[in-house]
């Protein structure tokens, strides 16, 4: 993994995921893209123009003033890591937000999200599911702006037939110290044999070395139902799990299940997208 993408849009929790994408740049030597997009008209055009227009500021003159305190606040926000080598990239569009971001070839994209309940523009839960579903490659979605990121509890929702997400997990994530939840969960839909799904969750563990783990079979209505409630009843810190992303087939982790779990869950949430 060489390039992490991170979008801002200068805020608090985009500040975070900026700091956890820092974290685990050191870690594994990667390098950082930190992506500014504006989406013209903005709501900032808006505001501004409010502001200035009636002393003869032109939209376009608002326009460029946006675009020279953007650089100046990147500029700021990368010189507080300067032991990380940092990209600035500013892009004006007309396009989606999330076009932008999926445009960047990244090998990781750590970005943060308010979640079903968020307002922010950039930000907001809907902005996240849509890079989840279409990103071609690992996604971590960084919930809480205010605590470090060191995962403690980390839940790995398992069908017990892919598991390329957890290696990925391993190798890119500060979670070799946490405890670690290996959940499948019972819907209903099919039969699932208790002790010969148990039995392949140990065999999980064994093959990546995991030692301090513990092996749920869980029961819900649905998939995603059933990772939100045990995450939120083991009060974890991550969820690690797999999605078909954008291809959107009829399999156990289609997009709209890992989409629904970023929305709604309390804590981060990693992706990666698996056939």
């Amino acid at each position: 993994m060489k390039k992490i993408l991170v979008p801002t849009d200068f805020s608090e929790i985009a500040n975070k995921a900026l700091d956890v994408a820092v974290k685990i740049a050191k870690n594994i030597e990667a390098r950082i893209e930190l992506l500014n997009v504006k989406v013209y008209p903005t709501s900032d055009v808006g505001a501004y123009y409010s502001l200035y227009g009636a002393s003869g500021v032109s939209i376009d003159d608002a326009w460029g003033e946006i675009l020279v305190i953007a650089k100046q606040e990147m500029k700021e926000l990368i010189s507080k890591y300067p032991e990380v080598k940092i990209k600035s990239l500013i892009e004006e569009t007309s396009e989606h937000f999330v076009d932008s971001v999926l445009d960047h070839k990244a090998d990781l994209i750590v970005m943060g999200s308010n979640g079903a309940d968020g307002f922010k523009e950039f930000f907001r839960g809907s902005n996240s599911e849509e890079v989840v579903r279409m990103a071609i490659c690992p996604v971590l979605v960084v919930k809480d702006a205010k605590d470090d990121f060191k995962p403690k509890k980390v839940v790995f929702a398992v069908d017990l037939i892919h598991e390329e997400f957890i290696k990925k997990a391993m190798l890119n994530l500060p979670i070799e110290d946490a405890e670690f939840h290996f959940l499948h969960v019972d819907d209903g839909n099919r039969k699932v044999d208790y002790l010969e799904a148990e039995a392949k969750m140990h065999k999980l563990a064994e093959k990546y070395n995991l030692k301090n783990c513990k092996f749920e079979i869980f029961n819900a209505n649905t998939i995603e139902d059933g990772i939100l409630e045990y995450a939120d009843a083991e009060h974890a810190d991550l969820i690690v799990m797999y999605t078909h992303g954008r291809t959107g087939i009829a399999h156990f982790f289609k997009g709209s299940i890992a989409e629904t779990v970023v929305n709604h869950a309390k804590c981060s949430v990693f992706t990666n997208v698996e056939n």
